[in-house]
């Protein structure tokens, strides 16, 4: 098997992470990519965190000698054993058996927190919603699937911010792509959400030009680290369907269909208080993330014939 593409989806905990890949595990499909949550290595069960005094976000609960050796495997195309961590009761279960795949997706909290970690990535994502944003979507994820109540929530984040400020936020510069979801007003919809995609120096920039409308716009931000200029794209949560369909569409044209499985029914897809819903904005910001993949599937591909 060629070499894996690495993909590392970082961010703060309640940031959206699972959501954005179940968009790129849609679109690659199941028989191509293999999903790797870093929670799983956990030094520390919640019980024993708590004995000590220290958070999941804390470096000294998480295990990255395992974790860089299993990630370098992967990359490899080789196959783990690795522990698996579970959220309803903070325990660890058995392990699992990983084989390596055409795409290896990793999430969590601690993606690019080394430099060994940082060089096995292709392309590294990093999700950063506004803060109030993030303390309503990890209030509202925790309550309906991890048993919290709202207070003991509130209670952890401000016992985790100390951690999130020194370990987890400084990550973003390392990232390729920073995605940011955003309200316009405190009643925005979370299905209308503006969301801005900031480009990194690693990559060079793309023409989106074809896929300018009234509802997405590009600009051109020069300077920076990295042998490019950075890009910023732009979406208003509030583009209508036909637009935003349009513009989903164009893209696709642009990453071809040889490496796509389908998955455009569920693109975009959410749950909230509300249930399972769509937003726009999501599908867009994951198509380009995925757009970033293919091209980095085409240059393998053309290295390999080559």
């Amino acid at each position: 098997m060629a070499r894996p593409i690495m993909v590392a989806v970082g961010g703060d905990s309640g940031t959206g992470k699972s959501t954005l890949c179940k968009g790129l595990d849609a679109l690659f499909g199941a028989e191509r990519i293999v999903e790797i949550c870093l929670d799983d290595y956990h030094s520390l069960d919640r019980a024993q965190r708590k004995a000590v005094g220290l958070t999941a976000l804390n470096p000294r609960a998480n295990d990255f000698a395992s974790m860089e050796e299993d990630l370098w495997r992967l990359a490899h195309g080789e196959t783990i054993s690795k522990p698996v961590y579970d959220h309803s009761d903070g325990t660890f279960g058995p392990r699992e058996t990983v084989t390596s795949h055409e795409i290896v997706l990793v999430h969590g909290l601690f993606p690019l927190y080394t430099r060994a970690l940082r060089a096995l990535f292709d392309v590294s994502v990093w999700l950063d919603p506004q803060p109030d944003l993030k303390v309503a979507w990890k209030v509202q994820r925790d309550m309906s699937q991890r048993g919290y109540t709202e207070e003991q929530v509130r209670a952890e984040i401000e016992a985790r911010r100390p951690d999130i400020d020194a370990h987890i936020a400084p990550q973003r510069e390392h990232a390729d792509l920073c995605v940011t979801f955003s309200r316009a007003t405190p009643q925005t919809d979370n299905a209308k959400l503006d969301a801005r995609i900031a480009k990194g120096g690693r990559f060079a920039p793309l023409d989106y030009s074809q896929f300018a409308s009234r509802s997405t716009h590009l600009r051109q931000i020069e300077g920076g680290e990295g042998p490019f200029p950075r890009t910023i794209i732009e979406l208003d949560g509030d583009v209508d369907d036909e637009t935003a369909h349009a513009v989903q569409a164009e893209i696709r044209r642009h990453m071809g269909t040889r490496h796509l499985a389908g998955g455009v029914d569920t693109l975009g897809v959410f749950s909230d208080a509300k249930g399972l819903r769509t937003s726009h904005t999501l599908a867009i910001a994951q198509l380009l993330i995925a757009r970033r993949v293919c091209l980095v599937l085409d240059a393998r591909a053309g290295a390999v014939a080559a």
